[in-house]
């Protein structure tokens, strides 16, 4: 079995960034099912435990839990609490010299959330994240955390963003990458960790590493966490540099990768993809269900456990790790990287310059890159979640029902902006054509829901949708849609004589009508032929001249491979 040990996941709203480099190296992407459980014991004794896992079910997992009053004032302070947050995240960021010091704990405090919700909920949530202990979350920075919130869509219990990860495993990735740099002359070099650096000449710098072996380089740039940044620069570092990078703190932990079913959630109904143990004023340990996350169909369940109270049973693989703390210090220290990025050509960008997740080192990568080439670059914004109409959602319903209905050969993926994954049909097997469109707004789904195929063009022009392959993405789909239609014809009388659009919902009746009276109305008869020349053609040869070569050649094909066309070729060349 082929393990990820840190599964990537990612998707649209969280990670623009990372969706659209792997777009770039057209690596494979699949759905992850990422719900959240907590089971933990409260101050006074008694366990709760919920979960995301299979709606108001696994929100239930405790039956008792329905007819408790205090469980239902944790959901209402959940709705409270997003209402909060907005407004509190809107009011700073539209006030950028707003005092960011304010903790979590002080914001929980101001706003008199109640001690339930704190224990059942905040404090799970965030001791998860950032698999820290309990005590410490309500000391980190309030801005930091709950922009983090809003970000990765954990306000809601369901109908959180869809979420992806590699298909294939990062290793699919990493040879993409690999293949990518060696292509562009890049020279790679593995398994040799870096012991120090030092100044060498009138401005390069030695690099030496663990196994002896030194280079020298122009500049360098440091891709890792603050801590070992420091220890590699050694007492070369900067008193700017011990103090920016000194502020940022890490939490360091024991992960297990073990078969151990005592470290998940008593109840099976509760188990989920990301599941937290233990108690709010202890130490507390996190389980990933790595079957569910990559999509893994055994039997045996395998498990990745950090902090553990104890050694697991069945262990197959035992590492340590870090993770940066979102920290007041920390928040302060990212807003000054600007007084040592490149000042004496050297660069930093670790996981830290945010929240520790891959978007961020991405990002971080992205402007130190753009910083030692000396170009500007826009970095993707995470987009806002489409929110359709009832109508758009309706009109979302039946085309997707058609489509699932119809598309047999090849795959047609619709990416929505911020939000899902909708494929239809497989491209595996002989013909293996391949379609990703990427929806930007709802009414798409409208168009094509009202006017079909006419729908579908329109909706392209429009702009709300594109294709994220921009040379053979719309070939691609117009042979899908062939395909589709030339088996659907030898399998079905019905869908021979109506075409494979004509029209392809009743949805669409009165928009077909609509155009085959248009196109009655336009019979080319020939006082209409008349009419069609003089709006077309009467226009004289000085106008076309504007945009026309000398041949005044136009709406036809010029072929490059004809032979006896050599003033043609002069005009293609």
């Amino acid at each position: 079995v082929h393990l990820d040990l840190c599964p990537m996941v990612f998707n649209q709203a969280t990670s623009p960034n990372m969706m659209q480099w792997l777009e770039l190296l057209g690596v494979e992407i699949e759905r992850a099912e990422i719900p959240f459980s907590v089971s933990t014991k409260m101050d006074n004794g008694s366990q709760c435990y919920w979960s995301t896992s299979n709606g108001i079910s696994s929100l239930l997992a405790q039956k008792s839990n329905a007819l408790r009053p205090s469980f239902w004032c944790v959901i209402r302070d959940i709705l409270k609490f997003k209402t909060d947050v907005l407004g509190y995240l809107e009011y700073h960021e539209s006030n950028p010299d707003l005092d960011q010091n304010e903790t979590l704990g002080q914001f929980i405090q101001s706003h008199e959330y109640s001690h339930l919700f704190q224990e059942a909920y905040l404090i799970p949530i965030c001791a998860s994240v950032w698999t820290c202990p309990s005590q410490g979350v309500l000391g980190f920075s309030a801005f930091s955390v709950l922009s983090f919130f809003r970000n990765h869509d954990l306000f809601q219990l369901f109908g959180h963003t869809e979420s992806f990860i590699v298909n294939g495993r990062l290793r699919s990735f990493v040879d993409k990458v690999r293949v990518e740099l060696e292509g562009m002359g890049c020279r790679i070099k593995t398994s040799c960790a870096v012991k120090s650096m030092s100044c060498y000449g009138g401005g390069g710098y030695r690099v030496q590493e663990e196994d002896g072996l030194e280079e020298i380089y122009d500049k360098v740039i440091l891709g890792i966490h603050a801590p070992a940044a420091l220890k590699v620069l050694g007492d070369e570092a900067t008193h700017e540099e011990l103090r920016i990078l000194g502020a940022f703190q890490y939490i360091y932990s024991d992960i297990y990768l073990h078969c151990d079913k005592r470290l998940m959630p008593q109840n099976p109904s509760a188990w989920s993809a990301w599941n937290f143990l233990g108690g709010t004023n202890r130490a507390v340990f996190v389980t990933y269900w790595l079957n569910l996350i990559q999509n893994i169909d055994s039997a045996r369940p395998f498990l990745v456990t950090i902090n553990p109270p104890h050694v697991p049973d069945h262990v197959l693989l035992k590492w340590c790790a870090s993770q940066p703390i979102p920290s007041v210090a920390a928040v302060k220290a990212f807003l000054e990287l600007d007084k040592i990025q490149g000042k004496r050509g050297i660069w930093f960008c670790g996981e830290d310059q945010g929240h520790g997740l891959q978007e961020y080192g991405l990002k971080a990568g992205k402007v130190v890159a753009q910083g030692v080439l000396g170009k500007n670059g826009d970095l993707l914004v995470n987009p806002k979640q489409m929110v359709p109409s009832w109508t758009e959602a309706g009109a979302r319903l039946l085309v997707a029902r058609f489509l699932n209905r119809s598309i047999s050969i090849g795959n047609l993926i619709l990416l929505e902006d911020g939000g899902s994954m909708l494929s239809f049909g497989n491209a595996s097997g002989k013909r293996h054509v391949k379609s990703v469109l990427r929806v930007h707004d709802p009414m798409f789904y409208w168009k094509v829901a009202t006017e079909s195929d006419l729908g579908l063009a329109d909706a392209y022009i429009n702009g709300w949708c594109s294709f994220v392959d921009k040379k053979e993405g719309l070939l691609n789909l117009f042979l899908i849609f062939i395909a589709n239609r030339d088996a659907h014809k030898s399998s079905s009388s019905v869908v021979s004589k109506r075409g494979w659009w004509t029209p392809m919902l009743l949805t669409a009746g009165l928009a077909s009508a609509k155009y085959f009276l248009r196109h009655t109305s336009r019979k080319n008869s020939v006082t209409q032929t008349r009419r069609n020349i003089s709006q077309h053609y009467d226009l004289s040869n000085d106008f076309f001249s504007l945009f026309l070569d000398k041949t005044m050649t136009y709406s036809c094909g010029i072929f490059k491979v004809c032979q006896s066309c050599g003033l043609l070729l002069q005009f293609v060349n």
